[in-house]
């Protein structure tokens, strides 16, 4: 057997890939140079081949590294790249969106700063009036273009096939794409109706902003929630795989009498401290403050959730 059938037997479990053939031959370079040495050193030329082919150890481990890491390569190439899924015509609205939105934010804040510099220019108006009036401009002029923005981000995204999910219907893509437009639009609708009835010196301004944010967030958010609690799993065969141990592990844990006990006896005492913490420093530093307790308390709490979950699937 010669040097390239021999290093060529070492490796014919393993896909050939381009760093394993590369590998290969620098082996075989090697192995021959090595052979060449111990025959000049008067080594017959077999046992010069056993000598110098026990001499490379265990390589198969590392052949195997190879393998695995090219086929790595090529599955994150072939299905985990966004550029496989997405198409010249959905990332020019993606950027016709992005420009949009950009667009309108820059154009909104010159108009206010227009507005507010012309009013201070002008004794006989305030400098309030004039930050109300150019609140109204900014909002005004923004909304249509955010609205736009946030509809059709909202539309390419759900449309959009990517590594895990398959792309939603175009028609249930569209009512996602009405909820999220009337959500948007409440916000900005709210903001003008609030200014410019303060503008008219009554003081209902703030009902009157409320009032006029029912009819877009009450239809939207009711919209959203049908659509959510209805939607369908759009996981990829091998993502749907994952997600299943994920929800079967996780239902382990809670299944386990003892581990469930103990995360609601670590949850009891992560809260009874937060709530002690929100009183005593509520009462030295502020409430305004110790509110941030309840942010810390919910942050220990899920890493506490993470680690029993890691355990549990250990197990």
């Amino acid at each position: 057997m010669n040097t390239q059938e021999y290093v060529k037997s070492l490796f014919s479990d393993y896909e050939e890939t381009v760093n394993l053939k590369d590998f290969m031959e620098e082996l075989q370079s090697n192995l021959d140079a090595r052979i060449s040495n111990l025959v000049r050193n008067g080594l017959a030329e077999k046992d010069a081949f056993d000598k110098a082919s026990a001499e490379l150890g265990d390589i198969s481990v590392l052949a195997k590294e190879l393998s695995l890491k090219k086929r790595r390569e090529v599955f994150e190439e072939a299905y985990m790249d966004i550029r496989n899924y997405i198409s010249t015509k959905r990332v020019t609205a993606y950027v016709v969106f992005g420009i949009m939105a950009l667009f309108g934010i820059i154009f909104a804040l010159i108009s206010y700063l227009a507005v507010v510099g012309a009013f201070k220019s002008d004794w006989l108006f305030s400098a309030g009036l004039g930050i109300e009036i150019g609140a109204i401009t900014l909002t005004a002029i923004l909304m249509p273009f955010l609205v736009v923005s946030i509809s059709g981000f909202t539309f390419l995204g759900l449309t959009q096939e990517t590594s895990t999910h398959y792309p939603m219907g175009k028609k249930r893509a569209a009512w996602y794409t009405l909820a999220a437009g009337l959500i948007s639009s409440g916000p900005l609708v709210m903001l003008i109706t609030y200014y410019s009835v303060r503008m008219s010196e009554t003081p209902f301004e703030l009902m009157s902003a409320l009032v006029v944010l029912i009819p877009f967030v009450l239809p939207g958010g009711g919209l959203l929630a049908f659509l959510v609690l209805s939607e369908k799993e759009r996981f990829k065969p091998w993502m749907a795989s994952i997600h299943k141990n994920a929800i079967e592990n996780e239902m382990k844990m809670w299944n386990d009498h003892f581990e469930s006990s103990r995360f609601g006896m670590f949850s009891g005492a992560i809260w009874i401290f937060a709530i002690a913490m929100f009183i005593l420093l509520g009462f030295l530093v502020g409430f305004r403050y110790s509110w941030l307790v309840f942010l810390f308390a919910t942050a220990t709490q899920l890493l506490v959730q993470g680690l029993m979950m890691k355990k549990s699937q250990s197990e």
